[in-house]
């Protein structure tokens, strides 16, 4: 599997935040100060007595549980909706979301204002120090950056950001020399939704069966919602293409055979044309990794019938209102099986991802829709399936298989069951009871 030093990352990372900072030189000096001071916060929260002691005020006293995703960067994924359920259902607790002062502007708004802890400040680091539990999607990025010696106290839930399937996790050598999952030692909890992907947890990612809980995916139960009030009228079709890690070491993806494929499906194939004249627009979503080339993205793929969708859109509501689906290896594809509508699968690299990332399905023969491996195939298919009303019969067989896959319930009480085996553990463990207002 494809592997990057974390020093490559770092000086990549420097790089393209000078790029993107040279186009905008005012948010230099504050990007910068934040970058100084947040080294200190930590290390004042963590050293001096003064912040060992509670100074939080409230008639009750409630053990807090931190929420976060995407490394503090905005408000989504399943921890999102089970911080609204948790808040709103469980009042024994005192339940925060965690992001970064500079996060996205995302149309999912935050609900509870005075819920809200910013990353990487002193309130943020204190509140680490004292929580209860972290429950994440990412990793523990998502809420802190002390190790997890810092915080000994805290249960650490990991929701995962997708359903496990088409794309294999970076794994770590332990000290008994075996390969695990890389942050396995980390986590207390791992959610699962159906027993195939239990069964990838415990015997792929080496994580022990008691550790993992049968509980389906957070964010369907908001899903299940949103599909009540927001319908697809056939005028919405959505493309997310997702991160490459061999593409990690580029500052522009312009000239990269990625772009080029995705231009001549869109353009070269007459599909832009095809989409205009029916009234159709197809939008793009692009991936959280490659943020960077956000701009990238809107310069070369902004057409007639194409819209870039911005960054912090609501992607639940765009999935509910579209009627056809289009990626490439993007666990999204499951979420959107979830709604029992089509999914085309472009994966114009198929060969080199399957050599440098790989999948623990076959996906030659295991995937629920079509796949096309040239623009001129992938366009073929768009056709079809809008010629044919998105029709998704001609792959309902395959279909269904997937969803006896990948759902364990389809009942919209995910969070439900998640916050029970939460609240199993953090009766069984040492909570840090403290004040907090």
């Amino acid at each position: 599997m494809l592997r990057i030093s974390k020093s490559e990352v770092f000086l990549l990372s420097l790089l393209r935040e000078a790029i993107k900072y040279s186009k905008d030189p005012k948010l230099i000096l504050p990007r910068l100060m934040k970058k100084a001071i947040v080294p200190f916060n930590y290390f004042f929260v963590k050293n001096i007595p003064l912040f060992h002691s509670s100074t939080f005020t409230q008639k009750q006293e409630k053990p807090i549980l931190l929420f976060g995703a995407f490394g503090g960067r905005r408000y989504d994924d399943n921890s999102a909706s089970l911080f609204e359920y948790m808040t709103e259902n469980e009042p024994d607790y005192d339940c925060y979301w965690v992001i970064r002062k500079d996060s996205l502007d995302d149309e999912r708004k935050i609900p509870y204002e005075q819920r809200i802890v910013y990353k990487d400040t002193i309130k943020g680091c204190l509140f680490a120090r004292k929580a209860a539990a972290f429950i994440y999607t990412h990793g523990r990025y998502d809420i802190t950056d002390f190790k997890k010696a810092d915080t000994p106290n805290a249960l650490n839930i990991m929701l995962d950001h997708g359903f496990t399937s088409l794309k294999k996790t970076t794994m770590d050598k332990l000290s008994t020399g075996e390969l695990a999952a890389k942050d396995l030692l980390d986590w207390d909890l791992i959610v699962s939704g159906s027993e195939a992907e239990a069964c990838i947890h415990n015997r792929q990612w080496c994580v022990p069966k008691e550790k993992i809980a049968l509980a389906g995916l957070a964010r369907y139960d908001r899903l299940d919602a949103i599909k009540k009030d927001v319908h697809a009228d056939g005028r919405s079709i959505l493309y997310m293409p997702t991160w490459r890690e061999w593409n990690a070491k580029k500052i522009s993806l312009a000239k990269t055979d990625f772009f080029t494929q995705i231009k001549s499906f869109l353009v070269d194939s007459a599909l832009d044309d095809f989409l205009f004249e029916r009234g159709i627009t197809l939008y793009i979503y692009v991936h959280m990794w490659m943020r960077e080339f956000f701009t990238e993205f809107r310069n070369n793929f902004s057409l007639k019938s194409t819209g870039i969708l911005d960054q912090g859109a609501d992607l639940q509501k765009v999935l509910a209102m579209s009627s056809l689906f289009i990626t490439d290896y993007s666990s999204v594809a499951w979420d959107f099986l979830y709604l029992d509508r089509p999914v085309l699968f472009y994966q114009f690299d198929i060969e080199k991802y399957i050599e440098k990332t790989g999948a623990y399905i076959d996906m030659k023969k295991d995937l629920f829709g079509p796949a096309a491996y040239c623009p001129k195939e992938a366009a073929e298919w768009v056709k079809y399936f809008v010629e044919n009303d998105y029709s998704a019969e001609l792959f309902r067989q395959k279909m269904d298989a997937g969803k006896k896959y990948a759902f364990a319930y389809c009942d919209g009480n995910n969070c439900s069951r998640i916050s029970g085996e939460i609240k199993k553990m953090l009766a069984g463990a040492k909570i840090p009871l403290i004040r907090t207002g």
